[in-house]
C-alpha cells in the first residue's frame, strides 16, 4: 500500500533527525548543500523555409535516426554510472562521484534537479561561494567553494550552519565533506548535507554561515598539523543569503507499508515502513521487543542496500546510517541514498539477519 507523506489517512510515524554534525573537517572530509533554481535544458527550434527537396530528405532521415536512438535503451557502464560532465559543477565531480559516491547528488545532477546559486561573501582574506543546491522534503545538499586570498592553506571548514530566515531556526544537523583542488591547497570544494526537520515549514529563504579553518603556507604537508590546534587560524563568520527554488517543494515523499515479517528464532521483525523521495530513502523495522543497538546478544535485521532497477540497469543504493526511532523504542531506521529521479521500475531491500555472532543469508524484500 502506498500513500503521500502528507496523507493523514495513514499512520503517521515521526521522522528521525538525530545525526550529529561534524566538527572541524580535514582536507578530505565532507559537507552537504543549499538552494538553487532548477535549471531545465531548452531545445532550440529552427525554421528552414528555404530548404529544397534534397535537404528536406536529409533532415527527415536525421530525425528518424535520432528518434531511434531515443527509443532504444543504452546500457549503463556500471552501477555508479554518472554523466560525463557536471558542467559548472565539474570541480566537484570526481570527489563526490568516485570517492564519496554520493548517489543522491549524482542522480540530481544527472537529471538537472539542481539550482545554481553563485552567491559569495568575503572578509579578511577568505571568500566562500555557494555554488549550487538541491533539496526535497527530507534533505538539502549544498555545494560551496572556500578560497584563501591571504596565502593561507585551507585545512577545512570549522563550521557550516544553515537556518531558515523565516523562522530563525537551524535547518537540522549536517554532514560535511570536501577536498582541495588538485593543484591548490588554497581552494576547498565542500558539500554539506542536511536532514530537514519534518515538522518545520519547508525553507524558502536560507541563511548560510561559514567559518574556514586554515594554516600557514606549507603546514598541510606537516603531519603534526593534524593534531595541533595551535597552528590553526579561523576566518570570521561569512554569511550568505539565498532563496530556495519552489520546485524542490513539489516532489512529495512516497510512503509504502510492506508489513513484511522476518522470523528470528522466537522473535519477529517487521519491515513496517518505507519512504522514498528524490534525495533520500528510509526504511523502518519494528521488533516485538525493545531495540538495543549495542546489545550483541540480541537478534535483529540489518539492511545492507536497496537494489534499484533490474539487470544491467540495477544500482545498489548504499546506506548512510542507522538510527533508533525516537517515537518507538521497538523500532529503528536506515537512511539510504536515492536515485528515484531515475524512475527505477523495481526496488528491492537487501537484508541479512543477525543472531548474536551469526549472520544469516542475504534476503531480498520487494518494495516496488
Amino acid at each position: 500500500m502506498s500513500t503521500s507523506k502528507k496523507d493523514s489517512s495513514q499512520p503517521s510515524n515521526s521522522h528521525l533527525h538525530t545525526e550529529q554534525p561534524s566538527l572541524s573537517q580535514m582536507s578530505h572530509t565532507s559537507t552537504l548543500t543549499d538552494e538553487e533554481d532548477v535549471l531545465e535544458a531548452k531545445r532550440m527550434q529552427s525554421r528552414f523555409p528555404w530548404l529544397d527537396a534534397r535537404l528536406l530528405v536529409v533532415v527527415g532521415f536525421t530525425s528518424v535516426v535520432m528518434l531511434i536512438l531515443l527509443i532504444v535503451p543504452m546500457p549503463t557502464q556500471s552501477t555508479y554510472t554518472t554523466a560525463n560532465s557536471w558542467g559548472k559543477l565539474e570541480p566537484f565531480h570526481q570527489y563526490q562521484s568516485d570517492v564519496i559516491q554520493n548517489q543522491s547528488l549524482i542522480s540530481a545532477i544527472k537529471h538537472n534537479y539542481i539550482q545554481y546559486v553563485n552567491e559569495s561573501a568575503e572578509k579578511d582574506g577568505y571568500i566562500v561561494t555557494v555554488n549550487a543546491v538541491t533539496a526535497d522534503e527530507n534533505q538539502l545538499i549544498l555545494l560551496y567553494t572556500a578560497k584563501s586570498l591571504n596565502g593561507q592553506e585551507i585545512y577545512g571548514m570549522n563550521s557550516v550552519k544553515l537556518s531558515s530566515i523565516a523562522t530563525g531556526k537551524p535547518l537540522g544537523h549536517s554532514r560535511n565533506n570536501g577536498t582541495h583542488d588538485a593543484d591548490s591547497e588554497n581552494v576547498f570544494r565542500g558539500t554539506t548535507t542536511i536532514r530537514l526537520k519534518s515538522r518545520e515549514p519547508f525553507p524558502q529563504e536560507i541563511a548560510a554561515k561559514f567559518q574556514v579553518a586554515s594554516v600557514d603556507d606549507g603546514r598541510l604537508s606537516d603531519p603534526v598539523t593534524n593534531t595541533s590546534t595551535e597552528d590553526m587560524h579561523y576566518s570570521p563568520t561569512l554569511l550568505i543569503h539565498f532563496s530556495l527554488a519552489g520546485q524542490f517543494k513539489r516532489p512529495e515523499t512516497e510512503i509504502v507499508y510492506p508489513n513484511h515479517i522476518i522470523e528470528l528464532g522466537d522473535h519477529k521483525v517487521a519491515l513496517t515502513r518505507v519512504e522514498m523521495s528524490p534525495l533520500e530513502m528510509r526504511v523502518r523495522f519494528t521488533l516485538d521487543q525493545p531495540f538495543e543497538p549495542y546489545n550483541t546478544k540480541k537478534s535483529w535485521v540489518e539492511a545492507t542496500g536497496i537494489i534499484a532497477g533490474e539487470g544491467d540497469q540495477a544500482v545498489l543504493l548504499r546506506a548512510l546510517n542507522r538510527k533508533m526511532a525516537f517515537d518507538d523504542p521497538n523500532s529503528y531506521e536506515y537512511i539510504f541514498y536515492s536515485n528515484l529521479l531515475d524512475q527505477p521500475k523495481t526496488l528491492q531491500l537487501q537484508v541479512v539477519t543477525r543472531e548474536a555472532d551469526n549472520i544469516g543469508d542475504t534476503q531480498l524484500i520487494q518494495i516496488k
